[in-house]
């Protein structure tokens, strides 16, 4: 199970499939930076649904902004 099938769970589910895909000496922080990962995919593509996404060359753009900061 990858995570572009994991939107469709519920939280519990979701966080069991993700701890069932990790290795038997996985430790909790490669847990946790898994549900991170998911967590922060399923927040951008709610952004993008609502019409608050950026393309490419925007994201390169704001890029350039930070990196200057």
């Amino acid at each position: 199970m990858n995570s572009a099938t994991l939107p469709l769970f519920k939280t519990k589910e979701r966080a069991i499939a993700a701890a069932d895909q990790l290795l038997d000496d996985s430790e909790m922080t490669d847990f946790l930076r898994e549900n991170a990962f998911i967590t922060g995919t399923d927040q951008a593509r709610e952004e993008i649904a609502r019409g608050e996404g950026v393309d490419a060359n925007g994201a390169k753009a704001h890029l350039r902004e930070w990196i200057s900061e």
